[in-house]
Formats: C-alpha cells, structure tokens, sequence
C-alpha cells in the first residue's frame, strides 16, 4: 500500500451533523478504529523523537551543567516542535477522514511540513498566554494563603490551595489546547495564515469557550483513563513478575512529561526504562484519541455556528 493510498477499511465520512457529547465519543473511537494504523503511522514520529530524548537523557551526565544547559535547550524545543507537528498531523488526518473517509499520509504531511511554522508559533504564543495566567492566578492564591495561613484549620486551607492550584494549572491546559486546536483546525482545513487564524479561532469559539473547554476536559479526562488502565496493567504485570516495585510504578504511570528519568548512567535499571519505553509506546498509541475528539469538537461548532453541514452535503452532491 502506497503512502498516498487510502484506508480501505471504511472508505465512508460520517453524515454531517450536530452531535451531542455522547455521540462525538462514539465517532471518536470509530475513527480511531477505523483509521488506527494510519493514525499510529503519524504517531509513531512521535515516539522516535521521545526515544532520542530519553536518550540524551540518560548520556548527557558525561558533561558540565553549562554544557548540559546547551544541550537541553535545544532539546527541549526539538520535542516541542515534533509534538506539534504530530498532533498538526493527526488533526490532517481526523479532517480528512471527516471529510472524506480516508487518510492519504503523504498528503498529511506534506501540509504539516508546509503549515509547520504557523502551527508553531500559534502554538508558542497560545501557550506563554496560558503560563502567562495560570502564573498570575497562581501568584494571587498564593498571596490569599500567605493572607488566611495564621487562621485556624491551616490543614484545610492547605488543602483548598492545593486543589486550587492543580485546577488552575489543569484549566490552563486544557484551555490552551482547546484554543489552539480550533487555531490548527483554521490553519489546516482552512488554510488560513496565522493572523486569520486566529481571528477564526475567536469567530468559532465565541460565547462558548468555557463550554468547549468543558467538552475537552471531559474528553481529556477518557483520553487520560484509557492511557491509565493500560499503563497500570502493564505495571501490574511487572510486579507479578518480581521487575519493579510500588514505588517505581507510581512514578511510571504519570504522564511522561512527569517522569523522573535517572540522571546518572550507573542509576540505569534494565527493568525501570523497559516500563518507561512501554508507557511511552501506550502515549504513542492513545495520543489520537484526543485530538480525534479536538478535530471534531472543532467540525461540530462549525456546523452548530455556519450550517457546515449544508455546505458539505451540497458539496457531496455536486461531486
């Protein structure tokens, strides 16, 4: 099967309309099922560029902090431009099989190569928004807690502050993505530049963006379940099998930006980075789910907002 060639399996777009939240989960995992090897094709670009990361990590203590600084930095913006790149691409993907009913890779990437700087930039300056507040908001908690800390039920408090502060950090998150899908979805399926898309994003998600991010949470919080079920069963099973202990599993069924990677050479377990290359090959593997449901979210205000709907029957029809 050449790059360029179809999926074969369901080679029909859904009929177009408005969905309920019920309903884009299930045509979420229908097209993740549907289109899972085109998908993880995309994905797994991902995986190699975290496995060079790993590496770096576990070589880089053979040199000085300056030198490891200049090593991570560029590192660090490496990844970020693969990830971006990976999920531009599987949001391609989620369009084409929408629109469609088959995922052409080469014609995916290729967009993603073209579009590449504008997705990256777009996705930089919606994140410094993001870190922007969610530090600001931070900074007022804390400055409440340092207020109210010598009132009685400091433990109480503590604990308010604590959940406070995960909520503000999670919705910041979350509120990124949302935004900067809606801002990829423009860019890609569009074709708008940066600057209009943008203004898109704001057209498309106007008057309902805390309801949007409240969709995203929720298919964030499936996306994190799955992920989770397999990475601990995984985990289990090395347990029984005597590989790793309670405490090592905690560590690895975090997300993987949470890992705690040995920093030495002579901290290197066989066993330990078995489970941490595992958990990242269950990240490469459930990424899509997610922004599968972003790519819809992003068709379904489309239809709700302009009748796209309309548009793409009449389109069909005309074909």
């Amino acid at each position: 099967m050449g790059i360029d060639s179809p999926t074969t399996i369901e080679n029909t777009s859904p009929i177009p309309r408005s969905m309920g939240f019920g309903e884009l989960l299930d045509v979420t995992f229908s097209f993740y099922r549907t289109h899972f090897l085109r998908f993880l094709g995309i994905t797994s670009i991902y995986l190699l560029a975290m496995l060079i990361g790993f590496s770096i990590c576990l070589l880089d203590d053979t040199v000085g902090r300056n030198e490891r600084i200049a090593i991570w930095i560029p590192t660090t913006g490496f990844l970020f431009g693969v990830s971006i790149f990976v999920v531009s691409g599987l949001i391609s993907a989620t369009a084409q099989a929408y629109l469609d009913g088959a995922i052409r890779t080469g014609a995916v990437l290729k967009l993603g190569i073209r579009q590449f700087i504008t997705c990256f930039v777009g996705a930089f300056l919606f994140g410094l928004i993001a870190i922007i507040t969610s530090t600001l908001v931070g900074l007022l908690l804390s400055g409440l807690f340092r207020f109210f800390i010598q009132i009685p039920f400091n433990f109480f408090l503590t604990f308010v502050f604590s959940l406070l502060s995960s909520g503000v950090v999670i919705f910041a998150a979350v509120y990124f993505v949302s935004h900067w899908c809606f801002f990829a979805g423009a860019v890609l399926v569009e074709r708008k530049s940066m600057w209009d898309g943008i203004r898109r994003r704001g057209e498309l998600i106007r008057r309902k963006s805390l309801q949007i991010t409240g969709t995203m949470t929720a298919i964030f919080l499936l996306y994190l379940g799955v992920n989770f079920i397999f990475r601990f069963g995984f985990g289990f099973s090395f347990i029984l099998a005597g590989l790793t202990n309670l405490e090592e599993l905690r560590n690895v069924i975090q997300p993987v930006w949470l890992m705690q990677l040995p920093v030495f050479q002579n901290e290197f377990r066989l066993s330990y980075q078995l489970m941490h290359l595992i958990c990242l090959g269950i990240d490469t593997i459930t990424m899509p789910i997610w922004v599968i449901g972003a790519t819809l979210l992003y068709f379904n205000q489309r239809i709700q907002r302009e009748g796209f709907d309309i548009e793409m029957m009449a389109a069909r029809q005309g074909r």
